[in-house]
């Protein structure tokens, strides 16, 4: 029963009120208290209903966040927003191609005679391939630690001031990613290192 009055409460039943002065009948709006009555009433929608549901939530939240100016502010948390993921494509994207590669020229280079540039292009083909499987995590994991994707209204992402924002800080976000996924290069040269010198030792 409790489960009952709280669905009651929260949804608030779609019952006509007669006002006895104004000989007027209202209806009562459901009300969404939290995102899974939200959920509830968009599935008792049929699949028209939600698009019209869709547009029409779309069209206000366009009036009311139209007027917004966007600021020199506003556009620089857009471009944090956009590049964050992109840190974590790059670092991925370097590890595993360095990684793969140096492991490639030690395996095959050897036994098959392939060359150092073979071997990093099959590396960076193994980093593209895995890039497909991570990106979505990576993108997920971005929006669950931030709490959201965005800080723009779908109109205003649409504005060349926007997406010229949006392009820089996914620039910069990849490029010190690729800096930070560099790391294995302090390991594998110290291994090359260590092989020159038993090399010549010998």
């Amino acid at each position: 029963m409790s489960s009952y009055h709280a669905i009651r409460r929260c949804l608030n039943a779609t019952i006509p009120r007669i006002n006895l002065q104004t000989r007027s009948i209202s209806v009562l709006r459901p009300t969404i208290c939290d995102a899974a009555s939200a959920k509830n009433f968009v599935n008792g929608l049929s699949i028209s209903e939600q698009q019209h549901l869709a547009e029409a939530l779309s069209h206000v939240i366009d009036q009311k966040n139209g007027n917004t100016e966007l600021t020199r502010g506003l556009l620089a948390q857009e471009a944090v927003y956009a590049g964050i993921p992109f840190i974590g494509f790059g670092f991925l994207d370097n590890t595993i191609m360095l990684c793969a590669g140096e492991y490639i020229d030690i395996t095959l280079g050897s036994a098959l005679g392939i060359s150092t540039l073979a071997a990093a292009a099959m590396g960076n083909l193994v980093s593209d391939v895995a890039g497909i499987g991570t990106a979505g995590t990576v993108e997920q994991n971005v929006k669950w630690i931030l709490g959201r994707s965005t800080v723009l209204t779908p109109k205003q992402r649409d504005t060349s001031r926007a997406h010229r924002w949006v392009f820089a800080g996914r620039c910069i976000s990849i490029c010190f990613g690729c800096i930070l996924g560099m790391w294995p290069l302090f390991l594998l040269s110290g291994n090359s290192q260590e092989k020159e010198e038993s090399t010549e030792g010998d």
